[in-house]
């Protein structure tokens, strides 16, 4: 059934008007005629008419109001948020694209750490408080004649003109300090800190947008500096932007094997016990580019795990591990892998499926992640690992000593192995720090039932410093560079000789 349309304004002005030429026309005939007979009928008819045009042209009246606040209410909405009364991106796009030719714009992006956090850590009644207080406070800053917007959940946006480069520094500072300020609407211990981008913007720069998108660069950049600080754009952050989404997809076009993409690669860099046997080696990937060369992992793997790629390449750097330890079956292979894919990921179910797919054995196998997946504490992390380690995988902590290490998380987690990080092992013998802090981890891990191993070890004084506090496991260019997987075929065949 079709719906019946509205009656539109102009409908029921029409209507009035014909019905008040109609009572206009029976008068004009009532005078006509003179026909006393019909006159008061005639006369009563006249005025019902006029009447009936009345009434409809006060609804017209009426409903024209109407119209006009519904319209009003429809257009406020779709310019403010609904949170704190701001205008939203799109009204501030417009008022600057209003501005005077030639104004030089300030605009300042704003960006609250932690948003999704502070929701969840508050609930979304008090975070939606929170939020509009914090609003009111931006609207002090700037004078009433520039903009103060939110332009998405946890990003605010601030548009002044005529502002000058050293006041916009004192301004980025005051914003900090006025965000961080408590907040009635949450606990005392609540701490907000925000990451700020600062660019300026004329008309001679492209549109509105492109000011926009130079100051949420610009907060993006402060925020990977760790965050509560600003930044004022530059120039190279497009060029480092522009090199960054480049060799994205020069890795998405080497994960999926496109031609002249390069490909990842494994070497193997040999671990060796007091007495110089190999024990075991542990797998680094690099990225042999077409262009570039070959990339180092803390190139590339942070590349991954920003743009969502890290868990295809832990599956790559797996599979190809798992395929090469078939060939040493004496000692264990060790691959490192990514927070994402324990936290996050299917671990179980990808090693199972690797196991199968491959033919490797899980008890010639390490796997080794870093402390930060220990920092949560989380139950399912833990009933992921401890799976994992019933499938007969070993399991190491690298970089030991750099994070967040507690003898409570050695206890609770079920780690079989920890490896001393480099930075602790460089200084041996020239710090007496590094000493007793090594000595110490190796202490603990004996009392942990823990093996332990040594990395970065370049030096014969470094391996004599770590033989004397109990540490014979080692692996670092003193015995070995990494290598192809033929190298250490030739390396355990030399071994074997020997032995």
């Amino acid at each position: 059934m079709s719906p019946v349309p509205a009656r539109q304004p102009l409908d029921i002005l029409s209507t009035a008007a014909a019905l008040s030429v109609m009572a206009l026309m029976v008068v004009l005939l009532v005078v006509a005629t003179g026909d006393p007979a019909d006159r008061n009928l005639v006369t009563t008819i006249a005025i019902g008419l006029g009447a009936a045009g009345l009434i409809l042209f006060r609804q017209l009246r009426k409903n024209e109001g109407g119209l006009r606040m519904s319209e009003a209410r429809a257009h406020y909405s779709a310019t403010h948020d609904p949170v704190t009364g701001l205008p939203t991106k799109s009204l501030l796009l417009d008022r600057m694209a209003d501005l005077p030719d030639g104004a030089r714009v300030g605009v300042f992006c704003i960006g609250l750490d932690q948003f999704e956090e502070l929701y969840d850590f508050l609930g979304h009644d008090v975070g939606d408080r929170v939020i509009a207080e914090l609003s009111r406070r931006l609207a002090t800053v700037c004078p009433e004649t520039d903009t103060v917007a939110r332009i998405a959940d946890g990003v605010f946006a601030l548009c002044w003109a005529d502002l000058t480069p050293a006041k916009a520094e004192g301004v980025a500072g005051q914003l900090i300090r006025l965000l961080a300020a408590p907040c009635e609407a949450a606990s005392k211990d609540t701490v907000i800190a925000a990451s700020i981008g600062v660019a300026f913007w004329t008309a001679a720069d492209g549109r509105p947008e492109e000011g926009l998108r130079r100051a949420r660069l610009a907060m993006a950049v402060a925020r990977k500096q760790g965050g509560n600080g600003w930044r004022a754009f530059d120039p190279v952050m497009d060029s480092e932007l522009r090199e960054r989404k480049a060799l994205e997809a020069d890795l998405r076009a080497a994960l999926s094997g496109a031609p002249n993409a390069g490909s990842l690669t494994l070497s193997y860099q040999p671990q060796i016990n007091a007495r110089g046997v190999i024990t075991g080696v542990e797998a680094l990937m690099r990225w042999a580019h077409p262009v570039r060369g070959l990339i180092s992992p803390t190139v590339f793997v942070p590349l991954a795990e920003n743009c969502g790629l890290s868990e295809v390449v832990d599956r790559f750097a797996l599979k190809q591990a798992f395929i090469d330890s078939r060939r040493w079956p004496t000692i264990r292979t060790a691959i490192n892998i990514s927070a994402t894919q324990v936290q996050a990921g299917d671990l179980v179910g990808l090693l199972q499926g690797l196991l199968t797919e491959t033919g490797a054995s899980a008890r010639a196998l390490e796997i080794e992640i870093t402390e930060s997946v220990l920092l949560s504490d989380d139950p399912a992390t833990y009933e992921t690992l401890k799976a994992v380690r019933k499938m007969g995988f070993t399991l190491a902590i690298d970089d030991f000593g750099t994070g967040y290490s507690s003898l409570g998380y050695l206890k609770r987690f079920p780690i079989d192995k920890i490896k001393i990080d480099r930075s602790f092992v460089t200084h041996l013998g020239m710090q007496p720090e590094s000493d007793a802090i090594v000595r110490a981890i190796v202490e603990m891990a004996e009392a942990l039932d823990l093996k332990v191993l040594a990395e970065g070890v370049e030096t014969r004084a470094q391996v004599d410093r770590l033989a004397i506090v109990g540490c014979g496991d080692i692996q670092g260019f003193y015995f070995s560079r990494p290598v192809e997987a033929e190298a250490i075929d030739r390396m355990l065949a030399r071994d074997a000789k020997v032995a």
